[in-house]
């Protein structure tokens, strides 16, 4: 009877380590989402600021930056759905989401290597410049809400009560236009 016991302690200890794992890589990745949602702040600041436009050197950090945030962020959101939604599991709606969710990080990498090099060439016509930039800061910060949205009603059974809150306030905090 005790070494049942020792077996269900070990199984509980599993899947709380689990859960600590899951719920440290979401928090990982909503901070992610953060920096890319204050990124998105910066180029409508420029695009606001347009005809002008920032230094040459701030253009590039930024150029630089959003390369770097998105790239390393698609590659933590693909191994997070890997491990957290695989492919071959579920409904067709799931494989639905997780394959819009991987063919936006495609478009959205492409977007943002195009307008880096707009913003450092920095010959565009202000009126490309800017649709540019509010094409790429309107779409990245929708794609951030579905990814949470499409997690949030995914793996709900899988999150813990805090990673869920976690989700909501993210979405909630979300920078409303105006």
């Amino acid at each position: 009877m005790s070494e049942q016991m020792g077996d269900s302690a070990d199984v509980i200890r599993l899947c709380d380590a689990w859960q600590a794992r899951l719920d440290a890589r979401i928090r990982a990745l909503l901070a992610e989402h953060a920096a890319l949602r204050a990124l998105c702040d910066r180029l409508e600041a420029i695009a606001d600021g347009l005809p002008g436009l920032p230094l040459l050197e701030e253009r590039h950090a930024v150029a630089e930056q959003l390369t770097a945030l998105l790239l390393g962020h698609q590659r933590c959101e693909s191994e997070l759905l890997d491990n957290l939604l695989p492919s071959d599991e579920g409904s067709a709606m799931r494989r639905v989401l997780i394959e819009r969710i991987r063919s936006q990080h495609v478009e959205d990498m492409v977007h943002a290597q195009d307008l880096g090099a707009a913003l450092v060439d920095g010959r565009s016509e202000a009126q490309a410049l800017g649709y540019m930039l509010r094409c790429f800061f309107d779409g990245c910060r929708r794609a951030l809400a579905f990814e949470e949205l499409a997690i949030l009603k995914l793996a709900r059974q899988r999150l813990s009560p805090v990673t869920r809150e976690l989700l909501v306030a993210s979405l909630g905090a979300r920078r409303q236009p105006g």
